[in-house]
């Protein structure tokens, strides 16, 4: 299967240290014993911790944590963190399970500021299911806790290990790109997130990642730029670059919730096509998404079809590079315009949302409407 493109992460100024291997049941001394010799090694400047919450970060395997490793720096450097990077299906050196810790820390003015303390535990897959009560005994009490799923299997598949994960957090942000089914695991999700009637935060990275969509939508499409633009939409073709299926189908389930939009038919034309079928109260509504053969996981063209018998309504965007998208004059009925649309980096998404405590209740809309899809689909 083809790697999933992960945009380069900014230079910081974040040191940690070389990770050490202990016994799990001595993971909090040696952590002290860390703290201790760093504050020895100080010169005598000050030495300031600074943790906002614990970040349970699951992986199923040693590359995909050898990728996370690379982003925790960016993190920590926005939120500081206890961070638990877990693998359930890597290869200890002895044994089923070992842990390995580190400190990071940065200059702060003339004194020393420790951002994060990192705890990775390691399990082979037939120990994958002692992970959770491993999480629990090292969360740093009072503070919130925030599950990052990085697996490339939908949480609900996965069963207990993320089960009980959840429960130990206030919030779960996971990310659909690259999932090896996205069909299948988007129904899966969607009804797991409904199914949940307490307070917890569920999150999905694509929210972000089109985020930059669907403010152009939303500015573009409004009655006083384009009238009749939201109540006439009839047609919209949509083409996504590899692994980007996902985050697609969760676009297209905003624009469902938002214009009340309901699903009635959906099929899979071919490899790289599928289309849905929707009504609102007047008409039909046909959306297409097209893979493209080659690229990077975004979507990179959207085309809104809003045409009366005897006036043409169209708007087009094209995403130039990984900073613009543009509006393409010679398909759309509106003037060419330019607009900045920056690809985050994952770690900048991950970073940004362990800030927001609250539930999105127009993303969770758009996940049930997501579903109501699927339940349309004709596999």
């Amino acid at each position: 299967m083809a790697a999933i493109m992960i945009p380069a992460i900014t230079a910081s100024t974040i040191i940690n240290q070389p990770l050490k291997r202990v016994r799990i049941s001595s993971i909090e001394a040696e952590l002290g014993i860390l703290w201790a010799q760093f504050n020895r090694d100080s010169g005598g400047h000050t030495v300031m911790r600074a943790c906002m919450s614990n970040l349970i970060i699951y992986c199923d395997t040693a590359e995909e944590a050898l990728v996370v490793s690379q982003e925790i720096t960016a993190i920590v450097d926005v939120h500081p963190a206890r961070v638990l990077l877990l693998v359930g299906d890597g290869q200890p050196t002895e044994g089923t399970m070992e842990a390995l810790i580190t400190i990071y820390y940065t200059a702060l003015d003339e004194d020393w500021q420790v951002c994060a303390e990192r705890i990775d535990v390691i399990a082979s897959s037939a120990s994958a299911d002692r992970l959770p009560s491993v999480a629990r005994s090292q969360l740093v009490g009072d503070l919130p806790t925030a599950l990052w799923w990085v697996s490339r299997r939908p949480p609900p598949e996965v069963g207990d290990v993320f089960f009980q994960l959840a429960e130990l957090a206030d919030q779960i942000i996971y990310d659909n790109m690259g999932w090896i089914n996205p069909i299948k695991g988007v129904s899966a999700m969607t009804r797991w997130v409904a199914a949940q009637q307490n307070e917890q935060v569920v999150y999905n990275l694509a929210w972000r990642r089109f985020a930059v969509w669907r403010k152009l939508l939303s500015q573009m499409l409004d009655p006083q730029i384009a009238p009749g633009a939201l109540d006439g939409l009839r047609v919209i073709e949509i083409n996504h670059g590899p692994h980007a299926l996902a985050m697609t189908w969760l676009l297209v389930g905003w624009l469902a919730s938002q214009l009340k939009w309901l699903p009635v038919d959906g099929k899979q034309l071919s490899n790289s096509e599928l289309v849905w079928k929707f009504h609102n109260q007047h008409h039909e509504i046909k959306i297409t998404a097209k893979r493209l053969p080659k690229g990077e996981p975004l979507i990179y063209k959207l085309l809104l079809d809003w045409s009366l018998p005897k006036q043409e309504n169209r708007l087009c965007f094209e995403r130039l590079d990984n900073e613009r998208i543009s509006i393409v004059e010679a398909l759309s009925t509106v003037p060419a315009q330019v607009f900045a649309a920056h690809v985050p980096d994952r770690a900048t998404l991950v970073s940004a949302q362990l800030a927001h405590r609250n539930r999105d209740k127009i993303f969770e809309n758009a996940l049930k409407s997501a579903n109501a899809m699927t339940a349309v689909f004709q596999l």
